[in-house]
């Protein structure tokens, strides 16, 4: 059996060569090894509790169920299961329909993910973010903070774009290097398995299921067509290698020159100085150069944007080309309310931040073997900006946000106050971590720093039925310094700190480079301590070393009371799985796993 690391590297290698077809990937899926390490990347997420239409979860997840899936697979009889609609609310207070598979699809949508991961992510685009290894939507954002002199952004959203991907479109998509028919039936019977919604059953015409395994490669796959159609795009685009210079600095570099060699004869450098001056207040290009244009595009998922240096009547004939190539070519639409061309001078959003063009100008001097040279930086350079709404959402649960006057929290007082504090702790470095790239990250959060230090000290004044002041003096460190004590079993004592200052979060430049060419793929296939566990084919409680071998999932260690047996072990060793033979595990459930078995 080939290891399952050294398929898919060499299924990457393959992948970058553009002639290559891929047949016989379905041979692929009876790899065990395979399906153990898809059962290793998905074990550790809490999700993975959450029942689908039959009922069950990951829990009780073994080699067993491998081999059966496996036999499934090569007799043609797998079938998938329907997935159970839920619904989320969305930040514009729509709601959003998630697909939530069984355990079973799920872990076999898991396996063909690492395939199709292998297969295409050495010919993604630079420009996606998305849903990728080494990706976020901070390396998204990175790229566009690296876009200068744009002049029109145009924002673009495809509409329900998972609920509309056409079944039909991703299979030819897929058909162009994937020609094993029977993979890509499969996939087809996943896509169409159909969803359970207030116990009523209904098929499935188009889209991919939010919350399935598979959906964000497929998403992504679906949409480097439209990656590779905008780079076209852009290269036709582009013009000029740069912009015209403008003569009025042209004039004051020759007037400056001929200042410079009398002040070296005269020693009067005075009007030197003064024209040197005037230049690093002029623009040295012009930038309505119409013989400069400048195309940049990032994608995250179905949101994307694309600044243009030109004119307003090439944002309008992007946008026109963009609906009529989607419409035509992928069988989606644009977002008639989402989709908007703006002027660089106004704000966009993108990703939860507010983008605009940069006012503010920066000038740096640095000694080089030609001498001190000057430098203008932040000319046309764009910030990225907490925007006012979502900061003012993010308060609303700690006080006033007009006034930034912090008030207590009665829903949390019967929590301990450690409890209390890491409450705080979390919800602070969550929000502040993903706006840590903002520009105006010190001044606003500072700002919510005060606000949620307050809080925290109402609160904890009344649960102690004291002052503010008298809580704040308690817990005091030193200058700006706030932590609750904790007393060991060892005698020692451990101090937990509030976050209650700007300086105290972890933040970092993203120096994301381009896309590998050739994905680091080992980085997320190594074995992880549960698979050595559950390769050990010995049940963790009674010593057995007959199978068959299922693993016991819990959805958080702070559910577990400490009152069983089993549950002392489990949190003695911080673990959220316990690798069992069938009977302990049943005997588990059924609350007769006794202590007396244990070895």
């Amino acid at each position: 059996m080939q290891e399952p690391t050294v398929l898919l590297t060499i299924l990457s290698q393959m992948a970058q060569k553009p002639e290559v077809k891929f047949d016989k990937l379905f041979q692929k899926l009876y790899n065990s090894e395979l399906w153990l390490m898809a059962y290793q990347s998905i074990a550790p997420k809490p999700g993975n509790m959450t029942a689908g239409v039959d009922g069950k979860t990951i829990d009780g997840t073994g080699p067993e169920m491998f081999e059966t899936l496996i036999a499934e697979l090569k007799a043609s009889t797998y079938r998938p299961t329907p997935v159970r609609r839920v619904y989320i609310p969305k930040a514009n207070g729509k709601m959003r329909p998630l697909g939530i598979p069984s355990s079973r699809d799920k872990l076999l949508q898991t396996v063909i993910k690492l395939i199709l991961e292998a297969i295409y992510e050495p010919t993604f685009s630079e420009a996606s973010h998305g849903f990728r290894p080494g990706k976020s939507c901070h390396t998204a954002l990175a790229s566009v903070k690296r876009m200068t002199g744009i002049r029109w952004w145009v924002e673009g959203d495809i509409k329900g774009f998972f609920d509309n991907l056409n079944h039909d479109t991703l299979l030819r998509i897929l058909g162009k290097r994937i020609t094993d028919k029977r993979f890509l039936h499969l996939i087809e019977q996943l896509l169409k398995a159909g969803y359970i919604e207030d116990w009523q059953f209904n098929k499935t015409y188009s889209g991919a299921p939010q919350g399935g395994n598979l959906s964000p490669i497929l998403s992504n796959i679906y949409l480097n067509e439209l990656d590779q159609a905008m780079a076209a795009k852009i290269a036709a685009f582009n013009r000029g290698e740069v912009r015209r210079p403008r003569a009025a600095y042209k004039a004051v570099i020759g007037q400056k020159f001929k200042a410079k060699k009398k002040a070296q004869r005269t020693g009067d450098w005075i009007r030197y100085k003064a024209l040197r001056k005037k230049l690093l207040s002029m623009e040295a290009a012009d930038p309505q150069d119409p013989e400069y244009r400048r195309m940049n595009y990032v994608r995250y998922a179905d949101d994307f944007l694309v600044g243009i240096i030109g004119s307003k009547a090439d944002a309008t004939e992007l946008k026109t080309w963009l609906t009529e190539y989607l419409r035509t070519d992928l069988q989606l639409e644009l977002s008639a309310e989402k989709t908007l061309i703006t002027n660089a001078k106004e704000r966009v959003r993108f990703l939860g931040y507010d983008i605009q063009k940069g006012t503010g100008k920066r000038i740096l001097r640095y000694a080089t073997k030609q001498g001190v040279v000057t430098r203008r930086t932040c000319t046309r350079t764009l910030e990225l900006l907490m925007p006012r709404d979502k900061v003012q959402a993010f308060m609303q649960a700690y006080g006033n946000p007009n006034g930034w006057k912090g008030e207590r929290r009665p829903f949390l007082l019967h929590l301990s106050e450690l409890e209390i504090l890491m409450t705080y702790n979390a919800e602070i470095r969550g929000f502040l971590g993903y706006y840590s790239l903002a520009d105006n990250l010190s001044m606003v959060g500072g700002r919510i720093m005060w606000m949620t230090t307050t809080s925290f000290f109402c609160t904890l004044a009344d649960k102690r039925q004291s002052s503010l002041m008298k809580v704040a003096k308690s817990l005091k460190q030193g200058p700006n310094q706030y932590a609750i004590a904790d007393q060991k079993a060892d005698g020692k004592t451990k101090y937990y700190y509030l976050v209650s200052s700007t300086k105290q979060l972890h933040r970092e430049a993203v120096t994301y480079g381009q896309v590998d060419q050739k994905p680091d793929l080992w980085r997320y296939r190594v074995s992880t301590e549960l698979g050595q566990r559950l390769s050990a084919n010995r049940c963790e409680w009674c010593g057995s070393q007959e199978g068959p071998f299922e693993v016991h999932h819990i959805r958080m260690l702070k559910d577990l009371k400490g009152k069983l047996a089993w549950e002392v072990q489990m949190m003695a060793r911080r673990r959220k799985t316990m690798v069992l033979c069938k009977q302990c595990h049943i005997d588990l459930h059924a609350g007769r796993l006794s202590e007396k078995k244990k070895n």
